[in-house]
């Protein structure tokens, strides 16, 4: 007999009613059967597994609610290791906005006075290191975290490095050289950090061959890239300076400026040439000639370096014999042409501060047309056309404008233009360039003299003598 007859007669001797009354605990049966087989097949492995995976890629993507919601599923669950999914949460919390939560987590896991979950102590002591004016409570604390990184991996790259630089900012040379010792392998590009180190120590022969052997690893990386790579190249100028081959620096910054165009060249060119002239003059200090055409050269790429500044203007500060030769050399070289914004600035700085005005404003005004690049020619020329039995304010307000176009926030320059206003009858608009600039003047008698010429001119008498007052009082 075949099943479906079978079938057939038991349903005929059946009542059907009982059927539909008996449909609920089917159902229930069928439910629970359902149930049974799929706790059967349920791997709780699985479900972790697929969690983690989640809240790895909504991190690595910024999805920070996503990664929220998993952690804290994969921490109710009670997944291990507890203190990774702690710390996947309070970075997640973080990126939502809820620091004071996420601090809070960090505090647990990488607690400041004893080691805890390495990754949360690296990851702390870098946000803090980070930070665009971190304090030395900052950098001490940036330090525990560390040395509690180090404590559980002492070959941690990242936590040497750090701690390297870490104590390379606070001068304690000997921990310094001792971490970046432990990574300079791993990254060659520590290699001039090691360098400044122990040039700080007074090791000049081992500075100087750990400055070499970053020379030659970012000239490698400069060239074999077609691309430009400032981080490289500036890196690869450093080490050649800190090797004091200072026309190689010089060198390889021009090239860098000559093929790429790249501003971020321009300031290290000119401080190249800044060290290479203090060396050059404590070696060779009669060398006026080399001395003044590399000022020039520096002055052409960093126009407001104030060492090569101060170098030019100590041309014009020499007494006695010095003093005359140095003008009689500066005045040959102009003949031939060499420098000669250079020479006819320093030339007009001197006839300046020797009282001859007119010489004085003749040579400034040389130098102005030869390089009117050159913020402090200009400012120079300014004040020179400012002061006299003739002074010609419409062009010395002309000449400093066209500086402030690109310098607005000088101090010096705001102040020259303030006096220029103050006696151009502008007393309002000379106020507020001349109280810009005062905090920041080594030399404020000039200053207060001018703000107490504008006070009075608005009819602020108190207020002007107060200003007469520090100004007889001032430097």
């Amino acid at each position: 007999m075949t099943f479906a007859r079978s079938f057939a007669r038991w349903r005929r001797t059946r009542d059907s009613r009982l059927l539909g009354w008996g449909m609920p605990a089917l159902l229930g049966c069928v439910t629970w059967l359902v149930v049974g087989i799929c706790l059967l097949a349920w791997k709780p492995w699985e479900t972790r597994t697929r969690y983690a995976n989640i809240a790895a890629a909504a991190l690595a993507h910024k999805d920070f609610e996503t990664a929220r919601v998993a952690t804290q599923r994969l921490l109710a669950l009670g997944v291990e290791p507890r203190q990774k999914h702690l710390f996947d949460l309070a970075l997640a919390l973080g990126g939502l906005g809820k620091d004071k939560d996420a601090v809070s987590l960090l505090s647990n896991i990488a607690p400041i006075d004893k080691p805890g979950y390495l990754p949360a102590h690296l990851f702390v002591a870098q946000t803090l290191l980070a930070k665009t004016n971190v304090t030395m409570q900052e950098i001490g604390a940036a330090e525990r975290h560390l040395k509690h990184v180090v404590q559980l991996d002492p070959q941690s790259i990242a936590a040497n490095d750090l701690l390297g630089r870490v104590y390379v900012r606070r001068g304690r040379w000997e921990l310094a050289e001792k971490h970046l010792s432990e990574v300079v392998s791993t990254k060659p590009d520590t290699a001039l950090l090691l360098a400044a180190v122990f040039k700080a120590q007074g090791d000049n022969l081992a500075a100087r061959s750990w400055a070499e052997r970053a020379a030659r690893y970012h000239r490698e990386k400069v060239e074999a890239s077609k691309l430009d790579l400032p981080a490289s190249r500036l890196a690869w100028a450093d080490a050649l300076a800190m090797a004091e081959d200072y026309s190689a620096a010089l060198l390889v910054l021009e090239e860098g400026w000559r093929q790429f165009q790249n501003k971020a060249y321009l300031s290290p060119m000119g401080e190249v040439c800044a060290i290479w002239v203090d060396v050059m003059a404590r070696r060779n200090p009669q060398d006026l000639t080399s001395r003044i055409t590399l000022i020039q050269r520096g002055l052409e790429c960093a126009p407001q370096n104030e060492t090569l500044l101060r170098h030019l203007i100590s041309l014009t500060h020499l007494q006695g014999p010095e003093a005359a030769t140095a003008r009689d050399m500066l005045t040959s070289m102009l003949a031939q042409g060499k420098a000669t914004a250079i020479l006819h600035f320093a030339l007009g700085v001197d006839a300046w501060q020797h009282g001859r005005l007119a010489e004085a404003r003749q040579q400034l005004a040389l130098a102005y047309d030869a390089a009117p690049h050159l913020p402090y020619v200009a400012n120079n020329l300014a004040m020179i056309l400012l002061v006299g039995d003739k002074p010609d304010l419409p062009q010395a307000l002309a000449i400093i404008e066209s500086v402030l176009e690109k310098y607005p926030d000088n101090p010096s320059f705001r102040d020259t233009r303030g006096q220029i206003l103050a006696r151009s009858g502008r007393p309002q608009e000379a106020i507020a360039d001349l109280e810009y600039a005062l905090p920041s003047l080594s030399s404020k008698r000039a200053t207060h003299a001018a703000l107490a010429q504008a006070y009075r001119a608005l009819g602020l008498r108190e207020m002007a003598s107060n200003h007469e007052v520090l100004a007889k009082g001032s430097p």
